[in-house]
């Protein structure tokens, strides 16, 4: 199968689920408990309304696009996703579009930043362990790494928050900016907001990827083409640099494409933790309110991600994998 053929019917499967995924995230979130229409209106003004004067309900459900059948919502639900249009925010009318994307600038300033620190320390740091495994610097990391892993990347968020904020007070309590701010003080203060929460994402993620790294380095450094290198008594960087970390770097791209994939929803709870006003409190805050439009857009725009970057990482390990030509892979 070519190369051209086979990203054709990625391309093919990617459309099918991210259609597949539409209508989930219809479905699923009609059958949450609850009447939205509650959230919208209030426990008191929705009782009044719905014994004493159910044509006006009607008359807001309609306005809010929850009236008629389930099978009529879904396909005007359907055409608003095609057409972009995602309708306003059922708490306080704000167009869902533009909510999202502001919000969606501020966890990628911490994601994304998190994510490229934590890849090239992890990474490094992993080859090393995994290309000297079983000597004293593999022994410390490992146990520094493994520490680190298993401290849920909340808990470790509130103990750099009462260490280094309330203990210390290094840094912010919380939020993204002080107030009364403009300029570049404002954009100073921001950069001080960030370095908790981008430090806590970036040491969490680090350990697992110096975890997979050291794995994907063992495993391939006992691979017969590198016994064959050494062998040949090629020096022991080029072993390294042309042999196994090519070869490693085809499963670490593909592991650091799904982090992104998750770029939106991986610092949900961080976010909460030190008040930040991205993505992740958004959606929380939409959850716990039955706020349609928000969660739909929320989660389709999660699952676009996740769908786009696992296309990626296919099309990434086709073009660095060595064993890789024309769609075949050659022992």
């Amino acid at each position: 199968m070519s190369k051209k053929r086979k990203l054709t019917n990625y391309l093919i499967r990617a459309v099918i689920l991210l259609f597949v995924i539409i209508s989930l995230n219809f479905f699923l979130i009609r059958a949450m408990p609850g009447d939205p229409m509650v959230h919208i209106l209030g426990e008191d003004e929705y009782f009044s309304l719905l014994h004493q004067y159910p044509e006006v309900l009607e008359e807001v459900r309609s306005d809010y696009g929850l009236d008629g059948s389930i099978a009529l919502q879904y396909v005007k639900y359907v055409y608003n996703v095609v057409t972009l249009r995602f309708g306003h925010s059922y708490i306080d009318g704000q167009d869902v579009v533009s909510v999202v994307l502001f919000r969606l600038q501020w966890t990628l300033a911490l994601s994304v930043i998190s994510i490229v620190i934590s890849a090239v320390i992890g990474g490094a740091l992993g080859v090393l362990a995994g290309y000297f495994k079983g000597r004293k610097i593999d022994s410390v990391l490992t146990f520094f790494a493994l520490l680190l892993d298993t401290i849920p990347a909340n808990c470790l968020a509130l103990l750099a928050l009462v260490i280094f904020a309330f203990r210390l007070r290094w840094f912010p309590i919380g939020g993204m900016s002080g107030g009364g701010v403009e300029g570049w003080a404002k954009t100073l203060s921001v950069l001080r907001h960030m370095v908790l929460p981008v430090t806590v994402l970036s040491v969490f993620r680090s350990s697992t990827n110096f975890l997979l790294m050291k794995s994907f380095t063992s495993q391939i450094k006992d691979e017969e083409y590198i016994a064959v290198a050494v062998t040949k008594g090629l020096p022991g960087r080029k072993v390294l640099f042309r042999h196994l970390l090519r070869n490693v770097m085809v499963p670490y791209s593909t592991m650091l494409c799904m982090q992104f994939g998750y770029i939106i929803s991986g610092s949900m709870l961080i976010e909460v933790v030190f008040s930040w006003k991205g993505m992740g409190t958004l959606i929380y805050n939409a959850v716990t309110t039955r706020d349609y439009p928000t969660i739909q857009m929320c989660f389709l725009l999660i699952a676009v991600c996740v769908v786009f970057f696992n296309f990626l990482a296919e099309i990434i390990s086709m073009y660095i994998d060595p064993r890789i030509k024309d769609g075949v892979k050659n022992a």
